[in-house]
This record gives structure tokens, C-alpha cells and sequence, in this order.
């Protein structure tokens, strides 16, 4: 920033000088609340970290008189891998112009360019976060520990066959195909072939599906039907997290709180979003920057289930 780019900054007499940006949103942090519906946010003191889970022991069969009980054996599954990457962004104010501005609103002093800085970090935490939803189907930017997309109808099962976290055929948000989805999503059996006994604890929409899903999920009658049939979904209480973060305008996802600390969604702040400032000697301008190292990724997607538009 120097004094020919905020000529404006110099001369007297404007009544406003704004910054052109929205009042900051109570949830500035969704990516917060994304992971923590689906997962959990951890800290690291490493370069990566890597995760792997195991299939345990199915279920009992009978034993017959005098005859030996049978033997299994735990399955390791696959590792996924962690990378943390380092992000960065900086500015630099001239020394005239911190001199010679004559408004306040310039920012050109540490707490000001903070504030700024900090608004693009979050920014940026937010879009990396909700990346892991929104190419969900795809593999070019996540894939799930068995390099499949997150959501795929083909996960692989560590004893054999597969398991579906992608509602088919795709059909935009309605009470049938919410309804679809919720079966499919809390009958899925893990790789033993036992039940999950999963359960749906969040609804994702985009603010364009925000009116279907709130009548689908608040109104006492079927919304759908002019039965006056009671409307089912309504009891199941699900949490509605509307956000324009998640870009598909007429799919829904699914969250459900992860079987332990260390599944579902995971993200690491290797280095939490920090602020540092110095100035150039030979120039005297003031130099001011914000970095965080920042991963998320999920190695067995059980907990999420998609749904993508028609």
C-alpha cells in the first residue's frame, strides 16, 4: 500500500472512507462446525500425520457339542496420510503512508491489517474445509482411505464386498428422498457385516434448499401430502447447517458423530492462524503477514452420506 494506490487517504474532507467488506457473520467459523458435527479438530507437532483402522471380529456362530469354537482374526485397512500445508498471506504499507493518511479506517497499523488478514484466513479455512464435502464425488482434490471418492457407492469392505455412502439415483431434496437417504445411511453395516447403528445427526444445504429443508424438517404435517399425514421427519430432530460454503444448490448431506476421536471427518491445525509484522530497513515500510498450516481428510467416511442434486 503506498500513497499514489490511496491517493484519497491524503486529502481532507471525505465524510466516509469504508472498507469493502460485510459486517463479519456470528458463524464466521463453519468450518468449525462442519468437522466438529463430523469429526474432530486436532493439533499436531509433526510434518504429517496418517491414520488406519482395522475390521474386528464378526459375528459369533455356533459352536457345536464337543466340537472346537472357531478363530478369527482382526483386518487392517488402509492409511491415509495428513499433509500439512503451510499457508500464507502479507501486506505492506508504505512509510509515508502511515505518515501521512488522514483517516483511520486505512489500514496501516498492526491491529487494523490484523483484522483484515485474520478475515482472509478464515475465508480460507472455510473453503479447505468444506472442499472435502463439495468434491466429495470426485478424487482430483480427497478420496477416502481406499482411494475411492468420499462419497462413493463402491467403498471397499475389509472382508469382502462393498458399502454405499451415495444415495442412488440422484433426486433433489424432497420428503421421499430424505427418507430414502436416512435408510440407506443408518442401515449400512461395517466391515465385520455388523450393523453401525448410525445415526443421522445433521442435515448440510446449501441457502437455496434452506426453505425445502426447514419445512421438511419443522412443519407438523407432511408438507408434501394434503392428507394431513403427520410428517415423520419432523421427529428425528435433525440439525440444519445452511451455509454457501457447501456449493451444491439442490444436493443434502448427511452427518453423524463419528465412532471415536479418531474417525469421521479430521482436521489438524499444525500451526494455528498466526500474526507477525516487521519493517524493511531500507525502506521504512511496514510489513505485516497471517500463516497457518492447515490439513483435513478422512480415511472411512461412514459417518457422511450424500445425496447429489437431480
Amino acid at each position: 500500500m503506498n500513497r499514489s494506490q490511496f491517493n484519497k487517504a491524503l486529502v481532507p474532507g471525505l465524510f466516509a472512507l469504508m472498507v469493502d467488506s460485510y459486517k463479519t457473520r456470528a458463524g464466521q467459523e463453519e468450518w468449525r462446525s462442519l468437522v466438529t458435527a463430523a469429526g474432530t479438530v486436532k493439533t499436531s507437532q509433526r510434518s504429517y500425520e496418517e491414520s488406519a483402522y482395522f475390521a474386528t471380529y464378526g459375528t459369533v456362530p455356533e459352536k457345536p457339542e464337543g466340537e472346537p469354537i472357531q478363530y478369527d482374526e482382526p483386518v487392517q485397512g488402509p492409511t491415509k496420510r495428513w499433509n500439512h500445508v503451510t499457508y500464507g498471506l502479507g501486506g505492506r504499507v508504505t512509510e509515508e503512508l502511515i505518515e501521512d493518511t488522514l483517516y483511520n479506517e486505512i489500514p496501516t497499523e498492526m491491529g487494523s491489517i490484523s483484522r483484515e488478514l485474520g478475515s482472509s484466513a478464515r475465508e480460507t479455512l472455510n473453503l479447505l474445509t468444506f472442499d472435502v464435502i463439495n468434491s466429495g464425488t470426485g478424487t482430483t482434490s480427497h478420496t477416502a482411505g481406499d482411494g475411492l471418492a468420499i462419497f462413493s457407492a463402491s467403498h471397499t469392505l475389509l472382508r469382502g464386498g462393498t458399502w454405499s455412502n451415495l444415495q442412488a439415483p440422484a433426486a433433489d431434496l424432497s420428503a421421499t428422498t430424505l427418507q430414502s437417504a436416512l435408510d440407506s445411511f443408518e442401515n449400512t453395516r461395517d466391515d465385520t457385516g455388523k450393523f453401525q447403528l448410525i445415526k443421522a445427526r445433521t442435515i448440510l444445504v446449501h441457502p437455496n434448499n434452506a426453505w425445502k429443508a426447514k419445512e421438511l424438517l419443522n412443519s407438523a404435517y407432511d408438507p408434501e401430502s394434503a392428507n394431513n399425514s403427520i410428517n415423520s421427519l419432523k421427529e428425528r430432530n435433525l440439525q440444519l447447517m445452511v451455509t454457501p460454503y457447501y456449493t451444491d444448490t439442490d444436493a443434502f448431506t448427511l452427518l453423524a458423530e463419528p465412532a471415536n476421536a479418531n474417525s469421521g471427518l479430521i482436521a489438524f491445525l499444525r500451526r494455528r492462524v498466526t500474526f507477525a509484522k516487521d519493517g524493511d530497513f531500507n525502506t521504512g515500510d511496514a510489513l505485516f503477514k497471517t500463516t497457518f498450516r492447515y490439513s483435513v481428510e478422512t480415511n472411512k467416511p461412514s459417518n457422511l452420506f450424500h445425496s447429489a442434486g437431480a
